[in-house]
């Protein structure tokens, strides 16, 4: 069986995604596989126990009918995190591994989903390197893009692995369609593959995978959607209304599908951001409500209004920080995700290269 560890050199960086694509590609060849994504970092507690919710979608969209506590057996937050620092294991090794052999019975492949970024979970002993090791898989890498800093990071990962795991070869996500793509394509490439680090997948950037459902802000945020028969909305852009009512509304008009964050208070803002035709979601701050007039208008469009307690820039910023991973969700955005990676990146040779065990 071959065992493949997606890790990633910072978070948020679309393994979940990569791991998705790599499956759906090798189902369609006809080969069985398990997923495994063996420490969450993030779990929702919708259910009064800790779920991963990324992993449960991916568990369905792959068709998997292993158990989800066995696809993702260690919610490793809070107080789980400081027991496993200062016991060093706490049975999550243990743990594991039986989770893993059960998914994995009589199966082709085997796809790992590592942690948030490399280098995380060092002093629990629970790194990637720690999991690659634990599960004996090979590693692909996965790097955001940003020229010399990204190079640096591969080398610097390539020095963790060098007494083992192997690396199967790196992925560049996020690289701009400007002169970037013609270094990472004449120059990086054979850079990177003399020092053991094959280029298996160049990621273009693509704006289109830049969004976030309103569902998902109001979670993010702490707030309620305050009309919650009105259908959710996908956001690309978040604006401040945190000028004039004019001002404002030149700016709306000339934002595509954007969320407007503003205070609750500030109704004139929200009247302008009501007539702006690209607006999908009101995000009000201050927990204030707003008036019923505004509410009216906002159902009349199907525009969701939420409501957070947070102030206007700690809302602005968390919602900013959405932008820069994809969520898990089915829906077109996802489909379109699948397909763009799938193009991008040589999952054959991946394939190919790894190990069977």
């Amino acid at each position: 069986m071959k065992r493949i560890l997606i890790v990633s050199t910072e978070k948020h960086s679309g393994k979940s995604l990569l791991a998705l694509a790599i499956g759906r590609t090798l189902q369609e060849q006809g080969r069985s596989i398990a997923y495994m994504k063996p420490i969450s970092f993030e779990v929702s507690y919708s259910t009064g126990e800790p779920i991963d919710r990324d992993a449960d979608a991916i568990r369905s969209l792959l068709g998997l009918d292993d158990d989800l506590h066995d696809i993702a057996p260690v919610p490793l937050e809070g107080p789980l995190l400081r027991e496993a620092i200062e016991s060093g294991d706490h049975g999550f090794r243990t743990r594991i591994l039986e989770a893993f052999a059960r998914i994995t019975a009589g199966r082709d492949v085997a796809i790992i989903e590592g942690r948030n970024h490399l280098g995380l979970g060092v002093s629990a002993g629970l790194s990637d390197l720690d999991l690659a090791g634990l599960l004996n898989a090979d590693v692909l890498l996965l790097t955001q893009f940003d020229g010399e800093e990204a190079v640096d990071r591969i080398l610097c990962a390539l020095r963790l692995f060098e007494e083992g795991p192997r690396i199967l070869g790196v992925i560049l996500k996020d690289v701009p369609m400007d002169r970037s793509i013609n270094l990472v394509n004449e120059v990086l490439d054979s850079f990177l593959a003399s020092r053991g680090a094959e280029v298996l997948g160049i990621i273009p950037q693509d704006r289109n995978l830049r969004s976030v459902s309103t569902d998902e802000i109001a979670r993010r945020v702490g707030g309620r959607v305050l009309n919650e028969t009105i259908p959710e909305q996908e956001v690309r852009h978040f604006v401040i209304g945190a000028m004039g009512p004019e001002a404002s509304l030149r700016r709306f008009r000339r934002t595509p599908e954007l969320a407007v964050i503003t205070g609750g208070d500030r109704e004139e803002v929200q009247e302008a951001a009501l007539q702006a035709p690209s607006l999908r979601c009101l995000v009000l701050t201050g927990d204030h409500r707003p008036t019923r007039r505004i509410l009216e208008q906002a159902n009349d469009r199907s525009i969701p209004v939420i409501l957070t307690g947070q102030d206007a820039m700690v809302t602005a910023t968390l919602c900013e920080g959405m932008l820069k991973r994809l969520w898990v969700k089915p829906g077109r955005t996802l489909d379109y995700a699948i397909d763009y990676i799938r193009f991008n990146v040589d999952i054959d040779r991946i394939f190919e290269k790894s190990a069977d065990h």
